[in-house]
């Protein structure tokens, strides 16, 4: 329960010193903020204020109280329409086109309309909600392609979110950042999503063709999430777009300093998408235990209100009940 409410916090937090730089370019983060990125900062392009985080940690936070309604995807899928329908400022097109179906196939529906094609990182960056959950071993990765799938359904979004899902397993557990990721890579590989998608009725009669598609695609999504991992552990950076495996690579290039600032400085000052990149390396930060500069926590909110949360409460007081709604029973 501490773990996973730290890596709750860190996660939040890790998104709101991102909302500042999303979308810019290093040259002028830096111009405007200077060499270095450790508070809060004005300038957001969706009009967060310093100290509120993202569409990304919402997602997270509402995935939760769609637990708490212990309704299984349903209960997630309502929980994040409802959190759409408040009007949040800033949603992936994928997510509202899932979302607006009305469907626990909304998500194939989706990707099915982009000719099989979208591949964003908005499954991944709210992903983490089902480690926070209580969701472990296989359990933890068929519920994270599930969720996943409600709005990005092409499988390297599954298998990345299976995969950053064991990592946090892993990792909580005590293992060694780059063995902790191997262990979660060969759970990714030895993973038959396709399976659990239809087990969870995602896939149906009226999605054969996006079923076929994925059955297609999944040898080949796995090589490229192994491929991206191995690439950010060695250092490697493509760079931080919002492409599902651009975040995944760079938030494993990140994640692996000594310090919970050494991990998300350098993912707010190469901009682009960094809100996401930022709050996927605070969840592999908080599951490894790193600590949350203390100076953070207290300004930190949610920066929108939708049933179950108000934008103006403060993330230290109202997120635990949201943990402690969402645990397992």
């Amino acid at each position: 329960m501490t773990r996973a409410l730290t890596t709750l916090l860190s996660l939040a937090a890790a998104d709101a010193l991102g909302a500042a730089t999303e979308f810019k370019s290093p040259e002028r983060i830096r111009a405007e903020y200077g060499e270095t990125f450790t508070d809060y900062q004005p300038g957001s392009v969706f009009g967060f204020a310093p100290g509120e985080a993202t569409d990304d940690s919402q997602m997270v936070a509402a995935t939760l109280l769609g637990y708490g309604r212990r309704e299984g995807l349903n209960g997630v899928r309502t929980a994040l329409r409802e959190w759409l329908a408040a009007g949040p400022p800033d949603v992936g097109i994928l997510t509202r086109s899932a979302l607006g179906a009305g469907t626990l196939d909304g998500g194939v529906r989706a990707w099915q309309a982009s000719a099989y094609n979208s591949a964003g990182n908005g499954g991944l960056m709210r992903i983490a909600a089902v480690w926070i959950a209580g969701f472990r071993g296989a359990e933890l990765a068929r519920e994270s392609a599930g969720v996943t799938a409600l709005t990005h359904a092409d499988p390297r979004c599954v298998y990345a979110s299976v995969f950053l899902t064991a990592w946090l397993e892993a990792l909580d557990g005590g293992q060694a950042y780059g063995a902790a990721a191997e262990s979660a890579l060969k759970l990714t590989d030895d993973f038959d999503a396709r399976a659990a998608l239809l087990d969870a009725g995602i896939f149906g009669v009226d999605t054969r063709e996006a079923h076929t598609a994925f059955r297609d695609r999944e040898r080949g999504a796995r090589a490229e999430v192994r491929a991206r991992v191995r690439a950010g552990l060695g250092g490697h950076l493509t760079s931080q777009s919002g492409y599902v495996l651009d975040t995944l690579e760079a938030a494993v290039r990140h994640a692996g300093a000594d310090t919970w600032m050494g991990c998300v400085q350098p993912a707010v000052l190469l901009g682009d998408d960094s809100d996401t990149v930022a709050c996927v390396v605070g969840a592999i930060a908080g599951a490894r235990g790193l600590a949350v500069p203390p100076g953070l926590l207290p300004a930190l909110r949610l920066g929108h209100s939708w049933p179950g949360w108000e934008r103006r409460w403060p993330c230290t007081e109202h997120l635990p009940g949201v943990v402690t709604g969402a645990q397992r029973p």
